[in-house]
């Protein structure tokens, strides 16, 4: 048997999400280096329509498992519902070592990232998380990852025989078009031996956030850890007023503090957004704020750190403290309004 690319695919409600789509562009990437099979695995009840799709539009083999057919205690998993990353670090190694995996591909995400070091321990894997590029040299493949608060990037070259990687979103673009031929769909059911030592499962909650005005958004102002005070949030607003169309958004730090509205939030737990202009406040640029605006199409950054990791991005880069340049270019701009 041929050894595997395993791409674990996301779904919700029975929708492919994007992500999946940009795990296939990373794994054809690995298939180009090693000449592996590439195969998909989705867990969850009810996918055949999902995954006859995903399988029309890829032309990949895809691999359904079902973990609605098992017996655990209702106080552990009530309405045998199962949430996914409990499901992908709980997978038999039996089913990987059938496939013979080098690679098992998860996206960088919350569900990602509970999951994969999980399932790497299982298998006596490497677990290389965030990874943002993917190349070959004669000693082998190596994966590019941020480090250090995104400063330096680390290429690392695994040495087990499988590797389990978290893709971060954003970065492999998927195909557009597919015209060959569909690939196969295999439906299994598994039992999960869990006990109520290890999990019990609350519930589901829905983000029910409006973000249509991030979406809508020509220009977008966002605020990161280097604003430093509350007030300076005035400031933000104050520039984002300049501009017809505009909305304020800030990084999981300022959020966290409730500062700002999780649904103002960017990045790989929260909105992507791709605006005209994104002014990026007093942010430096982690790998998982980058990734939900990395395709905005003019980029400027302000910030006092000139090592700061989203000006390896930026189009423009204003080295200066936010409340002393937001002031001047507010004045300015009133000025120029006035001639």
């Amino acid at each position: 048997m041929n050894q595997h690319i395993i791409i674990i695919a996301e779904q919700i409600d029975g929708k492919i999400t994007q992500v999946t789509y940009e795990l296939i562009a990373s794994a054809k990437v690995l298939q180009h280096y090693t000449d592996s099979d590439i195969k998909i695995i989705m867990t969850g009840c009810e996918l055949s329509d999902a995954a006859r799709r995903l399988s029309e539009q890829s032309g990949i083999d895809i691999l359904v498992i079902n973990p609605c057919i098992r017996t655990i205690p209702e106080e552990i998993i009530p309405d045998e519902i199962i949430p996914d990353e409990i499901v992908f670090k709980n997978l038999p190694a039996s089913l990987f070592n059938n496939l013979k995996p080098t690679y098992v591909l998860m996206a960088h995400n919350t569900r990602g990232l509970d999951a994969a070091p999980g399932l790497a321990v299982k298998l006596n894997a490497a677990c290389i998380t965030g990874v943002e590029k993917i190349t070959a040299q004669d000693e082998g493949i190596y994966f590019t990852r941020s480090i250090f608060n995104d400063r330096i990037l680390a290429h690392i070259r695994p040495c087990a025989a499988t590797s389990v990687l978290t893709i971060l979103p954003g970065i492999f673009k998927p195909e557009t078009v597919f015209n060959g031929h569909a690939g196969n769909v295999t439906s299994i059911a598994i039992d999960l031996a869990l006990s109520s030592d290890d999990y019990h499962f609350i519930g589901f909650k829905n983000n029910a956030a409006d973000t249509s005005a991030l979406d809508n958004a020509d220009v977008i102002v966002s605020a990161g850890n280097g604003i430093r005070e509350k007030e300076n949030l005035d400031l933000i607003y104050q520039l984002a007023e300049l501009f017809s169309k505009s909305a304020v958004t800030g990084s999981r730090p300022i959020c966290d503090k409730k500062w700002l509205r999780y649904s103002q939030q960017v990045g790989v737990t929260g909105a992507t957004v791709k605006p005209k202009l994104y002014i990026a406040c007093g942010i430096s640029g982690s790998s998982q704020h980058i990734s939900g605006m990395r395709d905005s199409r003019f980029i400027v950054s302000i910030n006092t750190d000139p090592h700061a990791a989203i000006l390896n991005i930026a189009d423009v880069c204003i080295i200066e403290d936010l409340s002393t340049f937001i002031p001047q270019f507010i004045t300015l701009y009133h000025g120029s309004q006035s001639i």
